[in-house]
């Protein structure tokens, strides 16, 4: 399993604040950095490559919520322009994700629901949203990693078993199939059972992010609050999972460096943890 950490969203970040940030993560043991682009053709991807390769250091995912957040952009829309101005969007992100060889992931750019639209109408919009785009990143053979979202943020698509069953039927229409982003501070709040989800996952799981949780916080560094991701390892291990753990919590300054390093020794000590036990 690789740590990533999160960083700024890169197509607002400065070449020297991406170098501060990337030196951080190098210095403290991370194999990558995680970032949000809303408009992938405004990065200096060279530019970008030479700072990655300094400080040797992948970028574990590309986040698309802000082609919502950002641009307002979303594949549930009823305007088949606003739909068809979202797929091509995020079909530059793939562009960069494929410069860059890494993955997708995506859950926001599907789009708050307004009122009175339909909810299977709008599912409709998304199988073919995805299953265009999902086409698209196989060419670059890289996958798209699509999120359950809590209820607090999404209006619809929240838990795992459901994200399963939906994820199969637009994989059932497509050659590069869709996998799944498994987010712990979204399970908690809509699975009974965070194990129990990895396990059900288990043929689709792609990507994974931590984060702790307690009544006074969210996304709070793992270890501070009430989760228990030695179990989530453990989990995880004994299912094969070799990909990224991204660690998606607060990026606010000056804490960002205590926030990185506690998280990463905190997580990097329960999977030696793990492997000793072995």
């Amino acid at each position: 399993m690789k740590l990533a950490y999160s960083i700024p969203n890169l197509d607002e970040l400065s070449l020297e604040d991406l170098d501060r940030y990337l030196g951080i993560l190098s210095a403290i043991g991370y194999d990558g950095a995680e970032t949000s682009v809303c408009y992938g053709d405004k990065v200096d991807r060279e530019a970008v490559k030479k700072l990655l390769e300094k400080h040797n250091i992948k970028l574990s995912g590309l986040r698309s919520g802000a082609i919502y957040d950002k641009a307002g952009l979303r594949f549930t829309s009823p305007d088949p322009e606003i739909r068809r101005k979202a797929v091509d969007t995020l079909k530059k992100l793939i562009d960069l994700a494929g410069f860059f060889g890494c993955d997708i992931l995506l859950g926001r750019i599907q789009g708050l629901l307004e009122p009175g639209e339909d909810l299977a109408q709008a599912k409709k919009y998304i199988v073919d949203c995805l299953r265009e785009s999902s086409e698209y990143a196989g060419k670059y053979g890289i996958y798209i990693h699509y999120e359950p979202i809590n209820r607090f943020e999404m209006n619809y698509n929240h838990t795992t078993k459901e994200m399963i069953e939906f994820t199969k039927y637009i994989n059932s229409g497509i050659n590069h199939e869709v996998r799944l982003l498994m987010d712990v501070f979204h399970m908690m709040l809509e699975d009974f059972s965070i194990p129990g989800a990895f396990v059900r996952s288990r043929e689709l799981i792609g990507h994974v992010h931590f984060a702790d949780s307690t009544r006074d916080q969210t996304r709070g560094v793992p270890g501070s609050g009430v989760m228990n991701f030695k179990e989530y390892i453990d989990v995880l291990d004994a299912m094969g999972y070799n990909g990224w753990i991204a660690m998606e919590v607060g990026l606010q300054d000056p804490d960002y460096e205590w926030g990185a390093k506690t998280s990463f020794n905190y997580i990097s000590t329960l999977i030696e943890l793990c492997k000793r036990a072995q």
